[in-house]
């Protein structure tokens, strides 16, 4: 995931500040992610988990889901308005999958805010940690295609798109 933020941060970079300030958050994100996932769990049977990582990437979880939702999906989508109808259709169907994504990252965010992790349920924090790093997968590759979706249509505005084959997905 950090290979592919980097990639489109070279790709779409010094565009746009409000996608800068974007991916600058996602990096936020997944470092915050990462240091959570990297406390492997100890063979001790006591080893407590950090919870100032969980808190930490909850709260960089929580601020980048509402900063989607609230603020910046909207305004891509406004970029791509006076765009022709495939690319406004394009669009417009990434966000209703990203609204189911968030509504599944929000069900860990609820699940383990709310309860304490302790050795009965230490196993189950961990393969609901393995399923937000695969839902924030899903989810970057939805993102990454309203950015590029917006980069292309302001770099492109004279031209328009042959078909969906111009738009290279990150991989």
């Amino acid at each position: 995931m950090l290979n592919r933020l980097e990639r489109l941060t070279q790709r779409v970079g010094g565009s746009n500040e409000l996608v800068d300030q974007w991916l600058h958050a996602r990096k936020e994100l997944l470092v915050s992610y990462c240091t959570l996932v990297g406390l492997k769990p100890n063979k001790e049977k006591h080893t407590p988990l950090n919870e100032k990582a969980l808190d930490n990437f909850c709260h960089n979880l929580v601020d980048y889901l509402s900063a989607g939702h609230f603020h910046l999906y909207q305004r891509v989508i406004d970029e791509v308005e006076g765009a022709n109808s495939p690319i406004k259709l394009q669009a417009a169907k990434i966000y209703p999958a990203l609204e189911l994504n968030t509504e599944a990252i929000m069900a860990f965010h609820d699940s383990y805010t709310e309860n304490d992790i302790d050795d009965d349920n230490a196993f189950a924090f961990h393969y609901a940690l393995s399923d937000v790093g695969e839902a924030l997968d899903a989810r970057f590759q939805l993102e990454d295609q309203l950015i590029i979706l917006a980069f292309d249509r302001s770099h492109h505005e004279d031209k328009p798109p042959a078909n969906e084959e111009h738009l290279a997905r990150p991989a």
